[in-house]
């Protein structure tokens, strides 16, 4: 692992950003802004948006000429922790105060509050997914002061809640809360991911799990995406290593055998698209501000596998070749339509040199950035035909800068970009 840092509050409250529901999509060749400004958390679904500001989630659907937007409101700030979309184009929205104190759905036609055990216990990262009826199926983890923790996995249908307990005992004990996503395989079975400090386990609704991933020395933080394809189970999550380090992304899949590890060093969770090739991850990268003599987090890039953007990856979608990035820039949350994928990525040296692999022509902007501080554009210059490119810095300063190139394609709007960090750090 390199020396990029993120810090664990901007883990859980920025960037653990799930759940994955994929059913219609829209032809479109340019970026559309959803919200002009930053928002508290966002999601990506079926071709629509959802995203959170204060007590409120605002839902927006793309229509012909416009995005409309419907707007829920909850009990205080919250957490948005699930969005599905249905086949007919309605969604459900899941919602968590961001001291776990209530859980809420938004079914698209009522708000379902779930029940917690008493006033102590808290509502952990909690997960939405749609059964094969297209209902909702909420699945969370009640955390006690005691440590112990009781999954749940939650079914309202009209005017009731069906609530079925997966563990008992206040099995497993764990130092902070744990998190919980569900999984409706192609058979209509329904499995629940669990994560908790030090593991992460699959169960089935009998109370029996199996083991996914397990670190002495990592802490499962934030949320988890996960889904299937057929029998097989995907999941997701950022583990973060505070004695090692950086945080990681973690991939683990169950399919009769158990394979997991890390998938993204360095970097926070975004999302997991699941296609016929594989898993797709998204995460974000920051240079720690450590590294130009502040504190906190410095500049990020977002991630689409091994392809960097510019902006934070706020959600990501797979459809056959079909792409959609949710990008939250310094100025507004947008949305991307890639009908053939991200098929750009830049590298970028020291020297200011790199190329831009899938492009033969267009040009690329050159930035310096500091923590706190809007980056200045300092160059522009032609992309060869054979994808290079040299970049230049007349003005540069002696303080401690990250440069950023970014390459913004024609066809999609997507701007790609790499970041080199400030010279003489650990990058």
């Amino acid at each position: 692992m390199s020396s990029w840092r993120l810090s664990i509050v901007f883990a859980v409250r920025r960037l653990a950003l799930p759940l994955l529901v994929l059913l219609c999509w829209i032809e479109s060749a340019s970026a559309d802004t959803i919200y002009p400004g930053q928002v508290d958390g966002a999601r990506l679904a079926g071709g629509q948006v959802a995203y959170a500001l204060g007590a409120n989630v605002v839902v927006a659907t793309r229509g012909p000429s416009e995005w409309r937007e419907t707007t829920i409101g909850f009990p205080s700030p919250l957490e948005l922790d699930g969005y599905a979309v249905r086949r007919d184009g309605s969604s459900a929205v899941l919602a968590r105060d961001l001291d776990g104190r209530w859980l809420a759905l938004w079914d698209g036609h009522r708000l379902v509050r779930f029940h917690r055990d008493s006033k102590h216990a808290r509502f952990g990262p909690a997960g939405l997914a749609l059964d094969r009826a297209g209902s909702p199926v909420v699945a969370y983890a009640l955390w006690y002061p005691s440590h112990r923790t009781f999954l749940r996995l939650a079914r309202p249908r009209g005017d009731t809640v069906r609530v079925q307990a997966v563990t008992r005992g206040g099995f497993p004990s764990t130092l902070g809360y744990a998190a919980a996503a569900p999984v409706v395989l192609d058979t209509g079975a329904v499995r629940v991911v669990e994560t908790y400090l030090p593991a992460a386990i699959d169960w089935g609704l009998n109370g029996w799990g199996r083991f996914l991933f397990s670190s002495a020395l990592g802490v499962p933080v934030g949320g988890i995406v996960a889904g299937a394809v057929g029998s097989t189970l995907y999941a997701a999550w950022t583990e973060a290593f505070p004695t090692l380090g950086p945080p990681a992304v973690v991939l683990a899949t169950h399919a009769g055998v158990v394979q997991s590890g890390v998938a993204i060093e360095d970097a926070v969770l975004a999302d997991l698209a699941l296609t016929s090739h594989g898993p797709e991850l998204a995460a974000n990268r920051c240079i720690p501000a450590a590294a130009f003599g502040a504190t906190g987090n410095g500049p990020c890039v977002g991630l689409v596998k091994d392809v960097g953007v510019d902006g934070i990856v706020a959600g990501y979608a797979a459809v056959g070749d079909h792409r959609q990035l949710l990008l939250q820039t310094d100025d507004a949350l947008e949305w991307f339509d890639a009908p053939h994928g991200l098929n750009v990525r830049m590298t970028l040296k020291a020297d200011l040199t790199g190329r831009v692999d899938g492009a033969t022509g267009g040009t690329v902007a050159l930035y310096r950035e500091r923590p706190g501080v809007t980056r200045v554009l300092v160059d522009t210059e032609p992309v060869a035909p054979d994808g290079s490119f040299v970049l230049h810095d007349p003005t540069a300063s002696p303080l401690a800068e990250a440069y950023r190139a970014v390459y913004v394609d024609a066809a999609t709007g997507i701007p790609y970009a790499a970041l080199q960090p400030p010279a003489g750090s650990d990058g």
